[in-house]
């Protein structure tokens, strides 16, 4: 079994201890390779020692632990964010987070992150979708579905439209591929909303560049690209079309 390789950044020493014992008595096969508690000898050791995951606080004042991903170039390790509050975990999980913990830690979500990396080969791939989302929300090209054996990186551009299904949602994609998600069609809203996604629907977001007809009237709607008629609501429908006109002619 491969060893996985971990740290632990965290200002209150007795979180760094308790997620330390954790992993080292009740993970099987990892490894605690350094841990810190300010910002400074984390940037120290990521340099010197390699890491497979890093574990870290997301408020550690007087700094964020964001600011710590922004000196890095070339990440080659995973993040799980490791926080009490929930605002950011939904965050962290908006921008491509392999996956996060709430405090109080419990085991069972120390070795659900694990096992998620247990097959993973190569490391840093969801951390640079994090710093690209922190450069700015028009590098951000790219979303994070997670799936049963893990996770699957998704490019926006090839969403044609999403679905709210209760508190899930059912993303479609070109080549007749679909996901269904545990995120709410809101958190897409607000992720793709500058991304040339659009809501016409309480039930659906739509991408407007894989529209291919648009059907007037008092049933609006628009054919997706994969043949999906969707219903524009009415109290859309007025604004959704005058939007448009900025866009395309018609």
């Amino acid at each position: 079994m491969k060893t996985i390789a971990v740290a632990i950044v965290d200002d209150e020493i007795s979180n760094v201890e308790i997620l330390a014992n954790i992993l080292e008595t009740q993970c099987e096969g990892v490894e605690v390779i350094w841990t810190a508690t300010n910002l400074q000898d984390a940037q120290k050791n990521i340099q010197e020692k390699k890491i497979d995951i890093l574990f870290m606080d997301i408020e550690m004042p007087p700094h964020c632990s964001f600011e710590l991903l922004e000196t890095i170039s070339k990440p080659d390790f995973e993040v799980v964010f490791v926080t009490a509050y929930q605002d950011y975990a939904l965050r962290a999980l908006k921008m491509a987070a392999l996956d996060y913990i709430i405090k109080p830690i419990k085991a069972t979500d120390i070795n659900r992150v694990i096992n998620k990396l247990r097959e993973k080969n190569n490391f840093g791939e969801l951390t640079g979708l994090i710093k690209n989302y922190l450069n700015g929300p028009e590098r951000f090209s790219k979303i994070v579905v997670h799936v049963n054996d893990g996770y699957d990186i998704v490019d926006i551009s090839n969403i044609i439209h999403i679905e709210a299904l209760d508190s899930y949602s059912k993303i479609k994609l070109v080549g007749n591929v679909s996901y269904v998600t545990s995120r709410s069609l809101k958190d897409f809203e607000e992720l793709l909303s500058d991304k040339g996604f659009y809501r016409i629907h309480k039930s659906y977001l739509i991408n407007l560049r894989h529209m291919m007809k648009i059907i007037k009237g008092a049933a609006a709607s628009v054919i997706m690209a994969n043949g999906t008629c969707i219903p524009v609501s009415a109290r859309k429908r007025d604004t959704f079309f005058t939007e448009l006109k900025g866009i395309i002619s018609f």
